[in-house]
């Protein structure tokens, strides 16, 4: 080679050398900018899960509220200091109050005197811990009414586990108390009509054959006698026994056309007292005592009736109660017995309604009377003595 070609010749690098201190110092700035981007990754993936959970928290949360505010039920929440915070629509419907005017409210003012102590004990249940059962019970409406509810309550608590409020979730009872009293009327009916088949049935296997047994001795009887006198009282009796033979036959058959199609007056006074509840907001209690269909004419009947529907519109209209009470009995009288625990008939006790009643026991020969309690509350009775 020639002096100018190894003047021109590149001369090779070496190789860089690192200090080994430099290498383990850049070997852990990796380490750790690794590590950094997993924690970052973590974190983004944990971001995204919270994201998603918050988004079917908010989805729940929707749906929750879309169900309260649909709900046919009464539903509403109340503070520590019993101040109403929440009010759905169907509470709005059952109750009649808007939420403008009820929110803020004590909650006392839906729940009557009456039943409060029931009230207060379950909510006592609620903060000791204990899940307070659903019980049946009544609440107070915007104008006054009573409504039977199946009430549940429950204790709102936060995150922490204290209590902040309770719930309520009302279930009207209407409905299925107007069901369980067709129920009823249907059952009596169908009890009545069974009776009646089988007393109609007795008498005619049992009872009209021994009569008719009895009147056939006595004619075979007659034919041995010959004394005048007692043929003649042997004859009567005859005629008697044929006589109670016709009679039997035509209760035989009154029975079994009451049975096919007759309302008993048991079931007549049990569909008034349904048909009332409506009108009073609540249900009536009734009862029976006697023989209310055997021995009750119809005329009397048809009064009966008459005063049980008028004395429920007296008390529906004027006695501001929340419980009523109708008992029918029979033995020598016929009393008939409304009893309430409102504030009073008040001017009613003179007006036209209650003569009305007055004017109906007097032409039966019966009295009627008006007793109005010291601590509040009107028992009206009529009475009618039922004559054989």
């Amino acid at each position: 080679m020639t002096s100018a070609a190894r003047r021109n010749a590149r001369p090779r690098p070496r190789s860089a050398r690192v200090a080994p201190s430099a290498r383990a110092d850049l070997e852990a700035r990796r380490a750790e900018v690794a590590h950094l981007r997993h924690e970052l990754d973590e974190t983004n993936r944990g971001l995204i899960a919270l994201y998603a959970e918050l988004d079917q928290a908010r989805a729940a949360e929707a749906r929750l509220a879309t169900i309260v505010q649909s709900s046919d039920d009464a539903i509403f929440s109340t503070t520590l200091d019993h101040l109403i915070d929440s009010w759905n629509p169907g509470a709005e419907r059952l109750l009649g109050y808007r939420a403008a005017d009820i929110l803020g409210s004590q909650v006392e003012v839906l729940i009557p005197a009456d039943v409060r102590d029931t009230f207060e004990d379950a909510l006592a249940r609620l903060r000791a811990g204990v899940r307070a059962m659903p019980y049946d019970t009544w609440c107070r409406g915007s104008h006054g009414t009573l409504i039977e509810v199946a009430l549940t309550l429950s204790a709102m608590r936060d995150q922490a586990g204290q209590l902040i409020g309770y719930s309520a979730l009302l279930h009207d009872l209407s409905a299925q108390r107007r069901r369980e009293a067709e129920l009823l009327v249907a059952q009596a009916t169908r009890e009545v009509s069974e009776d009646r088949e089988r007393i109609a049935r007795d008498l005619h296997d049992l009872v009209i054959q021994r009569v008719f047994a009895a009147d056939l001795a006595l004619h075979a009887v007659g034919s041995l006698v010959t004394a005048p006198d007692v043929q003649r009282r042997l004859h009567a009796i005859a005629g008697e026994l044929d006589a109670a033979i016709s009679e039997i036959r035509s209760t035989i058959f009154g029975l079994k056309q009451g049975s096919q199609g007759a309302t008993s007056l048991r079931t007549q006074v049990l569909a008034a007292v349904t048909r009332a509840a409506e009108s009073l907001g609540f249900w009536p209690r009734l009862y029976f005592e006697g023989p209310i269909d055997a021995a009750v004419p119809d005329a009397v009947a048809e009064h009966l009736l008459a005063v049980v529907r008028e004395s429920l519109i007296n008390v529906a209209r004027h006695a501001n109660a929340s419980a009523t009470e109708v008992s029918v009995s029979v033995g020598e009288d016929l009393v008939l017995r409304v009893t309430d625990d409102g504030t009073g008939l008040g001017r009613v006790t003179c007006g036209s309604g209650l003569r009305n009643l007055q004017h109906r026991a007097e032409c039966l020969g019966g009295t009627f009377a008006v007793n109005c309690h010291e601590g509040g509350g009107t028992c009206v009775e009529w009475r009618i003595p039922l004559r054989v």
